[in-house]
């Protein structure tokens, strides 16, 4: 065997071992149903979404830019969305259980629009809803004074009519973005005929 031919062989199990690692190294997949609780204190499940498309976003309300913005967006994209908006459901997860309970959520998201639902729940479920959606935060000065915050990731999750994450939007893009999103998957819902 001369030694190019070696190379080549070298190469082909070089290129098949690697492909074999990356088969067993698939990411580990976004999202998943939850439940939580909503702004009016009841329980609320994403699957009680399925059939619509979600717009789901994670942050807290005392959030002095990203998550107004974000909130902002989303409202301009369920307008600009018209009539088809009502087969889209905003969700809002905060992540600050401690200050934002159903009743301040409820003021928070409904300053935005009303279709928007503001979501919460105990440390523990919202750390394994943040998890499911590779959501990172961390809070900044809890427990050392009073007016804390937190950072977080600022991404928009945009769902499927079957609650698979279809496409993630990055912070600071405009609700275009959003509104061709949702009409494409809108659109492949639809029945030909």
């Amino acid at each position: 065997m001369n030694s190019l031919h070696a190379q080549i062989l070298l190469r082909l199990a070089l290129a098949t071992l690697l492909t074999l690692a990356c088969a067993h190294a698939q990411p580990e997949p976004i999202g998943g149903d939850f439940q939580l609780v909503d702004q009016d204190g009841r329980p609320f499940s994403l699957s009680q979404t399925h059939g619509k498309v979600v717009v789901l976003s994670f942050g807290y309300t005392f959030c002095p830019d990203i998550c107004p913005t974000t909130l902002a967006v989303m409202s301009a994209a369920l307008r600009q969305l018209g009539d088809q908006a009502d087969r889209v459901q905003g969700i809002f997860v905060s992540l600050d259980p401690d200050r934002d309970t159903p009743e301040k959520l409820r003021d928070y998201v409904g300053y935005f629009d009303a279709r928007l639902i503001g979501l919460t729940g105990t440390a523990k479920e919202l750390k394994e809803v943040a998890d499911r959606y590779h959501v990172r935060y961390a809070f900044v000065g809890k427990g050392t004074r009073e007016h804390y915050s937190l950072d977080h990731s600022a991404s928009i999750y945009i769902l499927d009519t079957e609650g698979r994450v279809a496409r993630l939007v990055p912070y600071g893009l405009p609700p275009e973005e959003i509104v061709e999103t949702v009409r494409g998957l809108l659109d492949a819902r639809r029945p030909s005929g």
